[in-house]
């Protein structure tokens, strides 16, 4: 199929969408128009809707540019997607895809069947052996983004890896074809980082997730800022006053992209102990932030460059000022158009092939409809002559005896119709049974997260009663984790038939390693019990999330106050939902036994919570927090009364001052009561000046064993899904 002359390459980053169109003639390209529009707020501000965001930026694209028509490539960033490097047996030509299949099969961490994959071979002149790249995101993300980019009228003709993207416009704009030697090219993104490394006509590519989000939620803890305040601090680092105490914010988050770096470049290095790496480029606006390239060549050892141009395209006139500018975070653009063109290295495509044969259909249909037009117009010329005969003969038309027997059997019709509509019993009795579906999956949950949190070994002295013993273990060595929240929500997939859980535990630690800790123990046990014969459902460890920059610092003050240092907040789209955002309280369970929440007929959803507040009381955004009053209905675990889910003591809070006996509290009964047998203020098991967290746990689990479903007939009647039926 011949290649178009010109080609859009769309890039929906979680700042900006970033377009590139060029224009190809021969092997060289020149860029035709461009354009860079900002979301309102960045995807990875708190609270904010994404869908919607990227609704108004691609509207706002759609209105300023015509894409109708044009050939467009469209990506996916690398950490929604999967990218695997294998080297291959030596086989006949004609047998490599049923061998790349099968080592697909091996390396994909997903049903082959649940996923879209595409592949690469990588050859060289000088070695015998054959490079496959196996590319690979699953079909929920591509229907979700395709979907979204439908509701605008934007279908992409291909959709490929954003780090893929990267090596296709380096390959092209730096010539690594004819380059000795390896490169390093580091794409920074906002929630990612993609490290890709080119030699040889062949590239390797790991995605680790900390990006340009996690130097601003630095900014915000250090200062206390809003997050879109910390990242206006962030790009303005160079030029502020306050440079060093910025950079001081920040330091922890170099060392943690350091270590990674270290890690990925290592490994590449076990597999290629030949390669002396030397060089590295910077790309991504988050590379701008001054003294990162410097600490990077220092550390490495390497000649680390930031890409502030391209050699083979450019912009001239009154718009080169501003791709100059935005020419740092336009290369994944740049590679989607080179691979619109065909002058990609790697033509990898993610759009299923059934969305494709319909959008090909689809722009075939104006011929198939002039055609059909012709059609009809050649049949009308043929029957004109016989109709004219015979209404010749029969000038009268139809006969009133017909029209008289066609009324009756119509009226009849509607009548049947009708009296069969008034004798259907319904789904009230089948809505009933229904409630008992799902029933084995909640003890099974709560079974599982009991033994998760169980896995971290907590000392024997946090399951003992003797307030100085546990007072004796520092804070942060205790290995507990203690449960204060758990809830769920159901989903279903009509098209695909998946249902599923996603589930939600807020957690309570001292560990001066929160994340790293619940990732060796909670994390593990999760990924090891994913799947066993006697539990209904299998845990999907993709989505296995400790929400990083959402979870809450409670600092023990010299009087014993607890300072509330982040407020906990919600999921990203398509998570489990989190638990409300609070402080000093915590809501009554969202979902309780019987609502059947979240799910069409699925079973109920329950929520365990660490506060008995009233019901849809919002919490303070900040301040001190307040020790807990007495439950008040609902189904909910109080602070003062709740466990540990792994067995360990109850986290004690301090009580509100006593009123003396005889004085009104406003509490009714209860004040007599303690005037008579007052109750002593219970311990504290954080001593001053120490810390504890609060982190959301999020992940998904897929049912395995389907309910039963409604007679076909019954739902047909309906014409919906029996599982939507019986809601």
């Amino acid at each position: 199929m011949a290649r178009p002359k010109s080609a859009w390459g769309l890039e929906v980053g979680a700042a900006a969408i970033k377009a590139i169109r060029l224009t190809r003639n021969g092997d060289e390209v020149s860029v035709s128009d461009f354009k860079v529009i900002a979301h309102r707020k960045a995807l990875s501000t708190p609270d904010v809707d994404q869908n919607e965001m990227i609704r108004l930026s691609l509207g706002q694209l759609v209105s300023q540019r015509v894409l109708e028509g044009e050939h467009l490539v469209m990506s996916v960033p690398g950490h929604a997607s999967f990218a695997r490097f294998a080297k291959l047996p030596p086989v006949e030509p004609r047998k490599v895809p049923d061998v790349v299949k099968f080592e697909a099969v091996q390396q994909i961490p997903f049903p082959i069947e649940q996923v879209e994959w595409d592949y690469q071979t990588f050859a060289s002149d000088d070695s015998p052996e054959l490079v496959v790249g196996i590319f690979a995101i699953t079909r929920a993300r591509v229907q979700q983004r395709l979907c979204l980019y439908g509701e605008l009228g934007i279908a992409p003709e291909a959709l490929t890896l954003g780090p893929v993207a990267v090596y296709n416009a380096m390959a092209y704009d730096h010539n690594l074809a004819g380059r000795k030697g390896p490169v390093v090219y580091l794409d920074i993104g906002t929630y990612a980082t993609d490290v890709i490394i080119a030699e040889q006509g062949r590239c390797w590519i790991r995605t680790f997730p900390l990006g340009g989000t996690h130097f601003t939620e630095a900014i915000v803890a250090a200062f206390k800022l809003s997050y879109s305040k910390a990242e206006k601090l962030k790009h303005e680092a160079a030029a502020s006053k306050y440079t060093k105490q910025i950079m001081q914010a920040m330091r922890p988050v170099f060392s943690d992209l350091l270590q990674d770096l270290q890690r990925s470049i290592g490994y590449y290095q076990t597999l290629h102990r030949d390669a002396k790496l030397t060089t590295m480029v910077g790309l991504g606006s988050t590379f701008k932030i001054p003294g990162l390239r410097k600490f990077l060549g220092q550390q490495l050892q390497m000649h680390v460059l930031r890409l502030d141009e391209y050699k083979r395209i450019a912009v001239t006139g009154r718009e080169a000022a501003t791709f100059a500018q935005s020419a740092v975070s336009m290369a994944t653009a740049y590679g989607l158009a080179l691979q619109g063109l065909g002058l990609a290295r790697i033509n990898a495509n993610l759009v299923p092939v059934k969305t494709l044969r319909a959008e090909l259909w689809r722009q075939k249909t104006q011929w198939f409809a002039a055609a059909a037009a012709i059609v009809v117009l050649g049949a009308t010329m043929m029957l004109y002559r016989p109709i004219s005969d015979r209404s010749s003969l029969n000038p009268g038309g139809e006969p009133a005896v017909v029209s008289q027997v066609l009324e009756t059997g119509g009226k009849l019709k509607r009548d049947f119709e009708q009296i069969g509509a008034a004798n259907k019993v319904g789904f009230a009795a089948e809505n009933l049974r229904r409630l008992v579906d799902y029933r084995d999956i909640w003890p099974h949950l709560v079974n599982d997260v009991a033994h998760a949190l169980a896995s971290t070994d907590p000392q024997p002295e946090l399951l003992g009663s003797d307030v100085e013993k546990i007072l004796a273990v520092e804070p942060e060595q205790r290995r507990l984790v203690e449960l204060r929240y758990l809830g769920g929500r159901y989903t279903y997939d009509p098209e695909a038939k998946i249902r599923r859980i996603a589930v939600t535990m807020e957690v309570q630690l001292s560990h001066d390693r929160p994340f790293d800790f619940l990732n060796e123990t909670v994390g593990q046990w999760l990924r090891d019990h994913a799947e066993r014969p006697d539990v209904p459902y299998r845990i999907l460890d993709d989505t296995i999330s400790w929400n990083r920059g959402r979870e809450q610092t409670i600092t023990v003050s010299e009087t014993g106050e607890e300072e509330a240092g982040g407020a906990t907040r919600p999921s990203a789209p398509g998570g489990a939902g989190s638990p409300p955002g609070r402080r000093d309280r915590s809501p009554a369970p969202r979902n309780l036994p019987g609502s059947g929440a979240g799910g069409a007929g699925a079973g109920p959803g329950i929520g365990m919570t660490g506060g008995g507040d009233t019901p849809g009381r919002r919490a303070r955004p900040s301040g001190r927090r307040r020790p807990p009053g007495p439950p008040s209905g609902g189904l909910g675990i109080s602070r003062g009364e709740q466990s540990s889910a792994s067995g360990g003591p109850r986290r004690q809070s301090r009580p509100g001052p006593r009123h003396p006996p005889g004085q009104a509290s406003g509490r009714g009964e209860h004040n007599v009561l303690d005037a008579m047998g007052p109750v002593p203020n219970r311990p504290t098991l954080y001593p001053p000046n120490s810390k504890y967290y609060l982190v959301p746990i999020t992940f998904e689990v897929e049912l395995l064993d389907a309910p039963s479903t409604l007679p076909a007939d019954t739902a047909a009647d309906r014409g919906r899904d029996p599982e939507e039926a019986a809601s």
